[in-house]
């Protein structure tokens, strides 16, 4: 592996410009990425990102998970590396426009001190700055790994909204199958579950908090979901088909959790329950994972037809003593 590794470097011309571009292009967003000094005192782009990063970790936001992203793409990289290395390379300059418009929307961002802004304008040019090198047939192969990058931003802060909606809505969903399917009588009052003690069962109550929205994993899964069918399918239809359910995935496997807490605090009283959903998360994304492999078994690109032939014969001969 690590010769394929090098020969995919050397297939690379203008590897000096690039080490000097990237250098430039990073420094710029070090020491020019951030004008929100009076929120987090620091001047760099990359030390906002890990202040954000940290505060959304404290906050149960899934910020952090930007983090992981530029490895998940130095993976894809390594897998795809004899595909890459085959690809034509050349300078294009149309690709200079790519990097202005990065430029211009890190300006933008830096001028309304909305460092959102300066982070994709810093993804958006530096990847200009590869198709100004290695060419067109570069970005296109390399756009879906490096899509991924845009995972980086953090929008978690803007997602209160649908996090309320979220958690209504699993809640509707768990108290509702668990008092007609289980015959539990539950209490729901916004986000909180109440169950009233009774001769066979002990009371409990339980608020679904915005960590519990589904938000979390819905994030994750898609991240994946979204790795996956790019690595999987080679047809957009799917693609898209598998990316479009994963949320809806991640939202029935986080109401099946729920379903179990209140089923176990029923059985067991409120420790039993709290027990569950603070040792079990995982099984959440188990669960959506389970349904987007299941889903993406079940939508398969068809293998294609193998050709029938022998020695003596072209393709599209079949001789009578092979047909049974």
């Amino acid at each position: 592996m690590v010769q394929e590794l090098r020969s995919l470097w050397n297939s690379f011309p203008h590897r000096m410009p690039f080490i000097i571009l990237l250098i430039a292009w990073l420094a710029l967003f070090h020491f020019i990425g951030n004008s929100t000094l009076g929120y987090i005192p620091t001047e760099s782009i990359f030390g906002w990102l890990q202040a954000v990063y940290d505060g959304g970790a404290k906050l149960g936001r899934d910020d952090e998970l930007g983090v992981m992203v530029p490895w998940l793409v130095g993976v894809i990289l390594i897998i795809r590396r004899e595909e890459l290395t085959q690809i034509p390379k050349s300078p294009w300059a149309p690709a200079l426009l790519i990097v202005v418009a990065g430029l211009l929307l890190h300006l933008a961002g830096y001028t309304i001190q909305q460092t959102r802004l300066g982070v994709t304008g810093c993804i958006i040019g530096l990847f200009g700055i590869t198709g100004m090198l290695w060419g067109r047939h570069w970005m296109k192969a390399f756009a879906f790994p490096y899509f991924l990058l845009f995972f980086c931003i953090p929008i978690s802060i803007f997602l209160d909204s649908l996090t309320l909606g979220l958690r209504l809505l699993s809640t509707s969903l768990s108290t509702g199958f668990c008092e007609w399917i289980l015959n539990i009588n539950l209490i729901q009052s916004g986000t909180q579950v109440i169950h009233r003690a009774t001769a066979s069962a002990p009371a409990f109550s339980f608020d679904v908090a915005p960590a519990c929205s589904g938000i979390r994993s819905a994030t994750v899964v898609l991240l994946l979901t979204v790795t996956f069918s790019f690595l999987q399918f080679k047809g957009w239809g799917r693609r898209m088909l598998l990316i479009f359910l994963s949320p809806i995935f991640a939202v029935l496997a986080n109401v099946i959790r729920l379903i179990i807490v209140f089923a176990v605090a029923e059985a067991a009283g409120q420790a039993a329950g709290q027990a569950v959903e603070n040792k079990f998360g995982f099984v959440t994304f188990l669960i959506a994972l389970f349904c987007v492999f299941l889903t993406a078994r079940l939508i398969r690109e068809p293998e294609p037809l193998k050709t029938l032939t022998t020695a003596g014969t072209t393709p599209n001969e079949i001789t009578p003593d092979l047909i049974p």
